[in-house]
């Protein structure tokens, strides 16, 4: 149609130019209220909001204990919801998952329930009747609250599928360390374990001078603790890469430097066991941590969580590997990083998932509080170390510092998801902890075997990624992201495992943005496409 008067119609160019002139600005606009670092404003408890309980299903029985003493009243404060715990103990979750699994296989979740930030939370994907659609995307939860911007990078990668964030991370613990009885090594002029070779010299020189059981390796809490020390091991003689593909069950076994790595690490670890305390089969993390105050032991290797359980019970505080607390006479006790392991982070995230049903708006408002930055201050100043970039030094402990400083400066191909804490689906946690308890009880007969078992649990973990990976949830991360700069071979030739490429990477849709999930985070308007919560 031609214009009226001397005004020429706008040529296709000049008007594809005013529209992405357009879109650049709203693009802009939106970056602007949503994206730019800030610290959240105070929540202020609105008397319209109803009182209303949750449960929340959890294994923090005696570690995080005395933190959700203190972070439900704050919680309650904040919403006017009680968040009302229901307790299957077990260390590392090892009976509350399989309690959480069958009331989702049943349809009868609860209304919220803690899980391992990462694969793990995969487990319970695949048991729902409804898959992905049982739980809330709280994908859009994260942007919201400037976790995309705001949190330490790999923290977030670490427990989103292929972009999909379904649960929301509390805080992060610190796996791979060793907890030293400075005293005992003083006693005997020993010095410090930095690295392996150092603690398998330590603990010969202890034998053979009379304290013949340096190490507890506790054997009750089902296999457990003996995985925390083998994947420690492998980490210090294989570094991240060969770990974190432990995590996709993509380790080549026909390798033979890994055969070997593998067989190594086996080698050191029945080394180690061969001198547990007596009676460690009835001992679990938590009792045995008193042996180590007492100088009945001089090693005991778990996460972080037992420097809060040192502080919390049994008045005990842990320093970091400096040289001005490992020559202090005053200090008794030392964590640091498992020898050969200072470079690398292994992440255990704990988080909270909410299955889709009649009190999700209720939890999602629990959970959003307790991943706030106000959330944060109260919950880790107890356990564990905040993902928020911009912390405080809050900690109780000098030790959570050191952690939180390792995190922000850890670059991020050095991230490993701790095997025994969440970087396994649950079905093959489950076979490896039963398998690697029987080692340490048999001992060197039964090598060859637990080598069979592990290849046999790989792929087995291989299988439940391929699951998810139909699911759209193939791999930990974000579109040009992935954690630790990994992605699986089923991402790079998806139709070598009869899978759709277009499954592969994804953008996630929330509330009027589809949006492309990257750091900075990036928004392209389209329609108002899905109820996800904002």
């Amino acid at each position: 149609m031609r214009r009226k008067g001397n005004r020429k119609a706008l040529s296709s160019l000049q008007l594809g130019i005013i529209i992405a002139v357009v879109v650049i600005i709203v693009v802009a606009a939106v970056a602007a209220v949503l994206l730019i670092p800030h610290k959240p404003s105070v929540p202020v408890t609105s008397t319209t909001v109803p009182s209303s309980s949750v449960t929340f299903y959890t294994w923090w029985a005696t570690e995080g204990k005395i933190a959700l003493q203190h972070e439900i009243p704050a919680i309650q404060k904040s919403t006017g919801i009680t968040l009302t715990p229901e307790i299957v103990p077990g260390a590392g979750g090892t009976n509350a998952k399989y309690a959480i699994l069958s009331l989702i296989e049943a349809g009868k979740p609860p209304a919220a329930f803690q899980v391992h930030y990462g694969p793990e939370m995969a487990s319970y994907v695949e048991a729902a009747p409804n898959g992905i659609n049982s739980f809330v995307n709280l994908t859009s939860v994260a942007i919201k609250e400037g976790l995309t911007t705001n949190a330490v990078p790999a923290v977030l990668q670490a427990g989103a599928f292929n972009g999909t964030i379904l649960s929301l991370p509390v805080d992060v613990h610190r796996g791979s360390l060793i907890w030293v009885n400075m005293n005992v090594l003083r006693e005997y002029n020993l010095p410090f374990p930095y690295n392996l070779s150092t603690l398998q010299y330590d603990t010969m020189q202890l034998v053979e001078h009379g304290f013949t059981h340096p190490w507890m390796i506790p054997g009750a809490d089902g296999g457990w603790d003996q995985l925390n020390v083998w994947e420690d091991i492998f980490l210090s003689l294989a570094g991240p890469q060969l770990y974190n593909e432990m995590i996709y069950g993509t380790i080549n076994f026909n390798n033979a430097t890994v055969q070997s790595l593998i067989n190594e690490t086996t080698n050191i670890f029945l080394n180690f066991t061969a001198y547990d305390y007596p009676g460690w089969q009835s001992l679990t993390w938590t009792q045995g941590l008193s042996y180590l105050v007492n100088g009945q032991v001089a090693f005991q290797v778990n996460g972080n969580w037992l420097t809060n359980y040192l502080y919390d019970f049994l008045n005990t505080t842990a320093y970091p590997p400096l040289p001005q607390y490992i020559n202090n006479s005053s200090v008794k006790i030392i964590e640091s990083p498992f020898p050969g392991t200072q470079h690398y982070y292994a992440l255990v995230i704990d988080s909270v998932g909410i299955p889709v049903g009649p009190q999700e708006s209720q939890a999602l408002k629990v959970a959003e509080f307790w991943s706030s930055y106000q959330g944060q201050e109260v919950w880790t100043k107890w356990k564990a170390v905040t993902f928020w970039k911009n912390g405080t030094d809050w900690y109780n402990t000098p030790a959570q510092w050191y952690d939180y400083q390792a995190l922000l400066h850890t670059p991020e191909k050095d991230f490993v998801y701790q095997l025994s804490d969440g970087g396994l689906f649950d079905s093959t946690f489950g076979q490896i902890i039963g398998d690697i308890l029987t080692l340490q009880e048999v001992g060197k007969p039964d090598f060859s075997v637990w080598y069979g078992q592990l290849q046999s649990v790989m792929h087995n973990e291989q299988q439940e990624w391929l699951a998810a990976a139909k699911l759209g949830l193939g791999y930990l991360g974000f579109k040009e992201q992935p954690f630790a700069g990994y992605y699986p071979p089923w991402v790079t030739d998806p139709s070598a495992y009869g899978l759709d490429p277009a499954n592969m990477h994804s953008t996630v849709q929330t509330q009027g943005y589809s949006v492309l999930l990257l750091f900075p985070t990036i928004l392209v308007p389209v329609a108002f496409v899905s109820k996800l919560y904002l």
